[in-house]
């Protein structure tokens, strides 16, 4: 069961934003139920701002770290690498798992520049700090697949070394 849900989940990067939603969701039903639990509701507006800055800025780092990936994984050689990046199924789901974690970037760091934008008042009664808080978690999701593509390029990396053309 969980291992479907994994090939499931591998396979299809735009889950992340259900994801995220569905977290985010369950957290905005919660609160609307007790009352309580709101974190990102109880700073001032200038630590809110800050805190959107800190979460795009991470956002832009981890950007930066998803590009240099991106060249490791094409400028990788060997045998092993060439057929999975042309292999029908996985060089296809690789583009789109590369492509998503970068755009998840960007999105996570507009996110945040809209939430600065918008969150004008010292309360937040318009709630904007939940765009906020879905960008955290679609960069938690996104870090977790980027964590899994680093992972089988440096397997596949790895074992072409291993023997020789």
């Amino acid at each position: 069961m969980v291992r479907d849900w994994w090939v499931r989940w591998v396979g299809r990067p735009s889950l992340d934003w259900c994801c995220a939603l569905t977290v985010v969701g369950g957290h905005l039903t919660v609160v609307l139920t007790t009352g309580r639990g709101d974190v990102l509701a109880w700073p001032d507006r200038e630590q809110r701002i800050d805190i959107y800055t800190a979460i795009a800025t991470v956002a832009a780092l981890v950007g930066s770290f998803v590009t240099a990936a991106i060249a490791q994984y094409a400028a990788a050689a060997g045998p092993r690498m060439r057929i999975l990046r042309t292999h029908p199924v996985q060089g296809a789901q690789f583009r789109r798992n590369w492509l998503g974690v970068l755009g998840a970037t960007l999105a996570v760091a507009g996110m945040c520049v809209l939430a600065m934008v918008l969150d004008t008042t010292e309360s937040d009664p318009g709630g904007v700090h939940w765009l906020a808080e879905c960008a955290v978690c679609l960069g938690v999701v996104r870090a977790l697949r980027l964590h899994w593509l680093f992972g089988r390029v440096i397997v596949a990396a790895d074992s072409d070394l291993e023997q020789p053309e």
